[in-house]
């Protein structure tokens, strides 16, 4: 006698169950299991599927980055780089000429629209969705800028579409000043927040958001870092690790137990440091981890630095004239994600994709 059937419920439960650890940073594999069949495609689109498909899988995966593509030794296009063998991110293409990346964080990422004024974009690649931000109410200075979601609470891992906040810090070269200003996509409007005097403008490299901070790299070679405080409306400014030498090479971290990271290269050797908050101790740097990279980069004319973080993956990215690699801090396992080319800043792009 033949075995019973099994209830087609249970089968179902077993589909489920298996498309579930599907890897988010193969965003292919949820679109081809979505033709599989039309039960799958119902499961995959599914709400309840979304929510626990982001609770199994934590911190959003790291998906590419952006970096500014020079055409014709003048124009600036922002281009995509994809670390996934088949990317469903498109290129980004709002149609302007000379524009570039700023930052890129929660799922979005900042555009500056080069002209005579300060013209920005927000955009989401999964979405395609673009916002066209306001002009602020100055001139058009030395700046940078940073973008994050603005929803208080929010894990940011699945926050497209909702409100966000853009943090712009101009300096003011008659007056010697730095002035932060706020964006708030709810209220649709600017407002000043704090100044510093300063001697020194935003380098265009990418942000960091620690808690409450956002940290900017500044052009200088002795005070390095300005941080601005969301709560306190505050701006102030720090030095680099006694021992670092040059003044672009080096990135940003957020440390595993929340203090602020510093990642540069001395020779052959990616040394981590933390910046040490302790009362007790004296705030400055601790040199945490040195990671050998001789063995594990290939040799190049050009000596490695580092051009990147991922912020919530713990993941560091190196160049030299061989390509750009990816360095995972936890088990310093190395990739090689791109061919060599001009890569001064890297923004990376994290997000889970589940629309199938």
């Amino acid at each position: 006698m033949a075995p019973p059937r099994q209830p087609p419920e249970l089968i179902a439960d077993l589909h489920g169950e298996i498309l579930l650890l599907l890897p988010p940073d193969d965003p292919a594999s949820l679109v081809r299991a979505s033709l599989v069949c039309k039960p799958w495609r119902r499961f995959l689109t599914d709400p309840a599927f979304h929510r626990r498909y982001l609770a199994i899988h934590g911190a959003p995966p790291l998906l590419g980055f952006l970096y500014d593509h020079y055409t014709w030794g003048v124009l600036n296009v922002p281009r995509f780089v994809s670390i996934a063998a088949h990317s469903p991110i498109p290129q980004p293409a709002l149609g302007y000429d000379d524009w570039s990346v700023i930052d890129s964080r929660h799922g979005r990422v900042l555009f500056d629209i080069f002209g005579y004024s300060i013209s920005l974009v927000v955009w989401d690649p999964l979405t395609g969705d673009h916002h066209v931000v306001p002009e602020p109410p100055i001139q058009r200075e030395l700046y940078g800028a940073a973008v994050l979601c603005a929803v208080s609470g929010c894990n940011h891992l699945d926050c497209h579409g909702g409100p966000f906040l853009v943090v712009l810090m101009a300096f003011f070269v008659t007056g010697m000043v730095m002035e932060a200003l706020t964006y708030s996509s709810e209220d649709g409007a600017w407002n000043f927040s704090a100044h510093r005097d300063l001697d020194c403008h935003i380098a265009r490299k990418a942000s960091m958001l620690i808690g409450d901070d956002i940290y900017f790299r500044l052009h200088s070679s002795t005070t390095v870092l300005l941080r601005y405080n969301l709560g306190k409306n505050c701006l102030s400014t720090m030095n680099a690790p006694a021992s670092h030498m040059y003044e672009d090479d080096f990135a940003l971290m957020s440390m595993e137990d929340g203090s602020l990271g510093f990642a540069d290269i001395q020779v052959s050797q990616l040394c981590l440091w933390s910046r040490n908050v302790s009362t007790e101790i004296g705030a400055g740097w601790e040199q945490r981890r040195v990671i050998e990279l001789a063995r594990s980069i290939p040799k190049s004319c050009n000596l490695p630095f580092v051009v990147g973080f991922a912020e919530g993956a713990g993941i560091i990215f190196v160049g030299n004239g061989v390509g750009v690699f990816t360095i995972e801090l936890k088990s310093e396992r190395v990739r090689k994600i791109s061919e060599r080319g001009h890569y001064g800043a890297i923004f990376p792009f994290m997000s889970f994709y589940t629309k199938v």
